[in-house]
C-alpha cells in the first residue's frame, strides 16, 4: 500500500490511546493512520510527519534499531509504568502524559510545534468583591489584541455575562449553555461563539446559572489555546470546579485587592481558598485608599504586578454597553498595557499611550499615590502586621 509522506502515524494496541488521538485528530482536522504493532513502523517510519507510539508498544520499538529522526512522540498517562516511558530515550521521542497533554497533542496533530508562540493563559481572580476584576479581565484582553488572536473565558456564573461588559449581549454566537456537555478535543469554536472588541468571547449566558463543569471549561480552553496567544480568564469569586480549572490551567493568576485593610484580608483569605499558579497582585486605586501599592503586596505576600488607576468614566460606560477601552483614560489604558508586559506576554506598551513615569511613581517608590490618602502614622501598619500574625 502506499503511504502519503505527509501522514500522521500512530502505533498502539491500546484502544484508549487510539480514541484520545482519534478525537484530538478530528479536532484540529488531522486524520490520523493507526498500525497496532511495533513492526508495522518498519516500512512508514522514514516518511510519516509524525508518529506517535503508545506506550505500550514504546519498548518493542525501541529495540527495533530504527534510525534516528524528528517528529516522534510517546504517549502515556499517570498510570504507564516508568520503563515504558523510559523507551523514549532509545526513539529519541518526547513523551506527552495523557490527559494533561492534550494540548501539547494537539499542537503536534496541527503542526505548531516548531518556533511558535506558545499560547499565554491570564486568570483574573478578585480578592474581594467590587474591586473591577472583570473590567480589568476585558482591559488585559484588549490590550492583547493589538499583539495577536485574544480570546477572554467568562469563568463567573453569578457575573452576568461578560458579553455586557462590552456591550455584546446582542451579539450572536454561544454561551456558555451551549458549551456545559463539552468534553475532551473539542473543534475550533471561531465562528462559533461572539466576536467582540477584535477578541474571541466564551460569556455567561443569562438563561441558567450554576457552576461551569471542570471538564467543559478543560475542553473549551483547550480548543482556544489552539487558535489564539493570549487566554484572558475571568474567575469570579466564587472558586467553584469550573473557575478552579480556569486558575488550574493558567499561567499567571493575577490577584487583584483593594487598597485598604479589609480589601486586603479578604484578599489573603481568597488566595488561602484558591491554587493559584505564578500569582502577582495588582492594586486597585481609589480616593480614600489607605494603604500603598507596595504595602499591599507585602500583606499579601505576592509580587505587585502593578496599579489600576480610578477611572470615573468606567462605571457609567458599562451601563451603556460602551467597553472599558474605549471609555477609560489613558493611565487606566497605560496600565493594562504595563500588567500584560508585566506578566510576559507581549511588550510594553506605554509608549503608545505617553509617558509612564507617572504611573511607575505608583508602584511602590515612596511617592504619594493617587488614593493614598495622609493618615495617621503607623496606624494603618499596625493592623496589617495583626493579619499577618492571625494567619
Amino acid at each position: 500500500m502506499e503511504q502519503s509522506k505527509s501522514e500522521t502515524l500512530l502505533c498502539t494496541a491500546d484502544d484508549a490511546i487510539a480514541a484520545t488521538v482519534s478525537a484530538a485528530g478530528a479536532a484540529v482536522e488531522c486524520p490520523v493512520v493507526r498500525v497496532r504493532d511495533a513492526e508495522s513502523l518498519i516500512g512508514r517510519w522514514r516518511d510519516a510527519r509524525v508518529v506517535l507510539v503508545g506506550a505500550d508498544l514504546a519498548v518493542v520499538a525501541g529495540r527495533m534499531g530504527l534510525p534516528a529522526r524528528q517528529g516522534v512522540y510517546v504517549l502515556g498517562d499517570a498510570s504507564t509504568p516508568a520503563s515504558s516511558l523510559s523507551a523514549s530515550v532509545s526513539l529519541d521521542a518526547a513523551t506527552i502524559v495523557l490527559p494533561e497533554g492534550g494540548v501539547c497533542l494537539a499542537d503536534v496533530l496541527a503542526g505548531r510545534t516548531g518556533g511558535g508562540v506558545r499560547t499565554s493563559r491570564i486568570c483574573v481572580l478578585g480578592g474581594s468583591g467590587g474591586v473591577g476584576a472583570s473590567t480589568l479581565a476585558v482591559g488585559l484582553a484588549s490590550a492583547g489584541t493589538a499583539l495577536g488572536a485574544t480570546a477572554l473565558v467568562d469563568l463567573d456564573p453569578l457575573g452576568g455575562g461578560a458579553d455586557l461588559l462590552l456591550g455584546a449581549e446582542r451579539t450572536t454566537g454561544w454561551r456558555w449553555d451551549k458549551l456545559q456537555s463539552a468534553r475532551g478535543q473539542i473543534g475550533e469554536l471561531t465562528g462559533h461563539v461572539p466576536v467582540s472588541n477584535g477578541m474571541t468571547l466564551v460569556s455567561m449566558g443569562r438563561d441558567a446559572g450554576g457552576a461551569l463543569p471542570r471538564d467543559a471549561v478543560a475542553a473549551v480552553l483547550a480548543s482556544l489555546a489552539r487558535s489564539s496567544a493570549l487566554v484572558v480568564m475571568d474567575a469570579g469569586r466564587s472558586l467553584d470546579a469550573g473557575a478552579r480549572e480556569g486558575l488550574r490551567g493558567s499561567d499567571r493568576t493575577v490577584l487583584v485587592c483593594a487598597q485598604d485593610v479589609r480589601g486586603v484580608a479578604s484578599a489573603r483569605m481568597t488566595l488561602a481558598a484558591a491554587e493559584v499558579n505564578g500569582a502577582g497582585v495588582v492594586v486597585r486605586l481609589r480616593p480614600g485608599g489607605t494603604l500603598r501599592p507596595a504595602e499591599v503586596a507585602a500583606a499579601v505576600g505576592l509580587p505587585l504586578l502593578g496599579t489600576v488607576p480610578f477611572d470615573k468614566a468606567l462605571a457609567p460606560a458599562a451601563e451603556r454597553g460602551v467597553p472599558p477601552d474605549k471609555a477609560s483614560g489613558r493611565a487606566w489604558l497605560r496600565a493594562c498595557a504595563s500588567i500584560l508586559a508585566e506578566l510576559g506576554t507581549g511588550r510594553d506598551t506605554g509608549a503608545e499611550w505617553g509617558p509612564l513615569g507617572s504611573m511607575r511613581r505608583g508602584l511602590g517608590t515612596g511617592r504619594r499615590e493617587l488614593g493614598t490618602e495622609r493618615r495617621e502614622p503607623g496606624t494603618t501598619s499596625r493592623r496589617l502586621g495583626a493579619l499577618r500574625r492571625s494567619s
